[in-house]
Formats: structure tokens, sequence, C-alpha cells
């Protein structure tokens, strides 16, 4: 069987669908041995940034000499980017033999049979970084927290960046109701950093905290960070760094290294120290694509993952810091998200948009959005074009902005993974 064969037997694991709960992923991994245990964990969860913050964390202990591994999702491209150790990808032979011994310990045991995609995935890094001797290991949880694949580890330190309304099916339908689940990652008597700011939410991580026994590191309150991503500073217990330069671009950046930096430090009790030239470093060298990330130049073309009105909202406001005058938006999104806000905010910066679809079951009819931009454009303008193929809307949007324009991809993470896979990046 050849890893296109095994890629394939782990995609049909979707089919099982979104199952939360705890009690498949425990039991497979017991049957594994519990290779989670051979290493150290941070657990990092949130509605939006926690994927920055997770390779801001990952590219500074690398820094500072650990051997690390970086579990994030969902990926762009192919599914091995979910997956590294010391910056690398996992490789097809691992990813092959490691699958393989995992699906032979589901087919044995009837207890496993209903075991999802994102369980099988999360073991197989899991047993894949037991197996290069990582000394600590990134995690970046699914969805929620509570009943997340990712919370069957033990972490040493757990991270909430923010929280805003996405998956409300599965998570509740207020920012609260969404803070309870993510909650769900904090441990007793460990260290719980988060940079959430919503008042709401705010004040439910902190109750659970106290109610988990937990120890509270929050933004504003224990730890601050200020400037902007070329000259940062950070403030927290017994440790101020300035003059820290950012790879990843947008002022919300801040907040994810700040995140990154507050979890960092914690690590001292646990033998990891970091200095300052290390975190220095490690937020310099940075990579995480698809967020903010310039894939073209004159017109710039930036693609950027935002797939929830938080996230557009940050969005809109980075394209304001780095561009002047009006974005051409290529714009796709799922049938399940709150397109419509998210179409609405984008008018704050574009007043043309390139509709269009990502391949997939979930692609809403980009029809629906031009349809749509009729009731939230008063005064009539609006350029609405609709081009079905996400790479043939992309070559339209460049066909009409000009070189010193620039134009933003943005509403689904499958669209921006699909146009990266099609310009080879």
């Amino acid at each position: 069987m050849s890893v296109m064969d095994i890629v394939q037997r782990i995609r049909s694991l979707e089919k099982q669908g979104i199952k939360p709960g705890l009690g498949r992923i425990c039991a497979l991994l017991g049957r594994m041995g519990h290779p989670e245990r051979a290493y150290r964990s941070v657990v990092v969860g949130g509605t939006n940034g926690k994927g920055s913050t997770c390779a801001m964390m990952d590219s500074v202990l690398r820094s500072a000499g650990q051997r690390t591994g970086l579990y994030t999702s969902p990926h762009l491209v192919h599914m091995r980017e979910r997956i590294k150790t010391d910056g690398a990808t996992i490789d097809d032979g691992s990813l092959e033999d490691t699958a393989r011994a995992i699906f032979n310990m589901v087919q044995d045991d009837p207890a496993l049979s209903g075991t999802t995609y994102f369980e099988f995935l999360t073991a197989l890094a899991l047993q894949h970084f037991k197996d290069r001797h990582v000394d600590i290991a990134v995690l970046e949880v699914g969805m929620g927290g509570r009943f997340d694949a990712t919370n069957a580890v033990e972490p040493v330190v757990s991270t909430v960046t923010n929280i805003a309304m996405d998956h409300e099916a599965y998570l509740g339908g207020t920012p609260e109701e969404i803070a309870g689940e993510k909650a769900g990652i904090i441990r007793r008597g460990r260290p719980f950093v988060t940079t959430d700011t919503c008042p709401g939410s705010r004040a439910v991580l902190e109750a659970e905290c106290g109610r988990r026994g937990g120890m509270l590191y929050a933004v504003e309150r224990d730890f601050s960070v200020y400037g902007d991503e070329s000259d940062m500073g950070f403030r927290g217990p017994g440790r101020t760094i300035e003059g820290l330069k950012l790879s990843l671009r947008g002022r919300h950046q801040l907040y994810n290294a700040g995140a990154a930096i507050q979890s960092l430090l914690l690590l001292e009790r646990e033998g990891i120290g970091v200095t300052d030239g290390q975190i220095r470093e490690g937020l310099l060298k940075t990579v995480w694509h698809g967020r903010f990330e310039t894939i073209h130049g004159h017109p710039d073309v930036v693609v950027d993952s935002a797939h929830n009105p938080a996230g557009i909202r940050t969005l809109v406001q980075a394209v304001k810091d780095n561009y002047s005058g009006k974005a051409t938006i290529v714009f796709a999104a799922s049938r399940d998200k709150d397109w419509k806000t998210m179409i609405s905010m984008l008018r704050e910066i574009s007043d043309t948009f390139v509709f269009t679809s990502y391949r997939g079951e979930r692609s809403a009819d980009p029809g629906t959005f031009r349809d749509f931009t009729g009731t939230v454009v008063p005064d009539g303008v609006c350029r609405a074009h609709v081009v079905e193929r996400a790479d043939r809307a992309l070559r339209h949007a460049l066909d009409i902005t000009p070189p010193d324009g620039v134009i933003v991809v943005a509403g689904s993470i499958f669209l921006v993974g699909e146009l990266k896979m099609e310009a080879g990046l």
C-alpha cells in the first residue's frame, strides 16, 4: 500500500463525522502505550490565532535548542503539514508506517471502530513525536477544548488565545458558552494563559480557571504587549522584553506573540528556559502560511484564512494598516459559516468582489454571495463578479486590479489552500 493509499484511507474516516468526546482517543492512546506521556506538551485553544501562537512557540523553542513536535489543523495543501518535528513535516515513510500500525489496532478492537479523522491524526502525531524523541510538543486544539482529541493529553501549560463565534452547533450559541468549552483544557495546579479580552467570555475563563484549580495568567492583568509588528514590547511578571520584530504581519499578531511568550516563560518551572535572544530569534523566524501572507506582487495578493466574523474583522484592520485605497476581494465560504456578516464587513475595504467556490461539498454557491451584495450596498456601488473555479477567480482578479492595488483572498481556509496548491506555494 502506497502513502497515497494510506492518505486516502485516513481521509475516508471523515465519513465518521465529528463526534465530541474523549472515550475513543483515550482508549486508542492506551492501546498504543500512551505515547503522549513520553514528552511534555503545551495545548493551545481559541477561536482565532491559535495556529499562529503555536507556530511562534515552536519556533522559539527550536531557537532555544529544544527538540519540538508541532501539531496543527487544518492543513492548507497536504495532510503532512499538520505534523512537524523540528520544523520538518512528517515524511511519507513515517506517515505510512505509523498510520498502518494504528489502523491495525483500530481494526482489532471493536471499541475503536468509530475513531474519527481528527482522533486518528491526533494519535498519529503523538506517536510520531515519541518516535522522534521530542522534548516538548505544541498542540493546537482542533475545535473547542473540553471534548477535543488533544485534551487527552496532560499539558504542562494550557493557552486560550481568544473567544469568538464559530462552530456554534457544537460549542454553543454565545461567547460565554464557547468559553466554557474552551476552558476544558485547563489543568489543576498548572498555568493557564489567555489573551481573550471580551468581558463575558473572559469572565467565564477566569471563573473556570479558579474552579478547576488552574494558575491564571491573563493579558492586561498579568502581562501586556505594546508597539507594532516591527517594534513590539512584552511586559510580564519579572520580565520585560523590547524591540521584538515579528515575521507575521498584522497588529493582532502582538496578542498571539504575547500568548506565546508568556506560555514559554512559564516552562521554566519545567526546566525549559528561554532567553530574550532566543525569543527574539524565534519570533523573527516564525513561518505560518496562509495568515496575511503575500503570495504575489504587483499587485500584491494577500491570502488569509479568516473564516468567521472575528477573523474578518482582524483582517480588515490589517489591510487598513498596510494598504491605502480599496482592495479587490476574492471570496468563498462554507455554507455553515456566517458569510453574510463577513461580506458586509469586507465592504469596508472593498467595492469589488470576485465570488467563487472551493472544491468540496461544504462550499456555498457563489451566486448567493452576489445576490446578497445588493442588500448591503445602499449606494449601489459594488462590482460583484462570479467565477466558479478558484484559480480562474484569482486570474480574473489579477486582470481587473491595477499593479499598485491589492487583492485579498479570504473567507475559507480551503480556498486559501486550493490557491496555494495551484500556485505551487
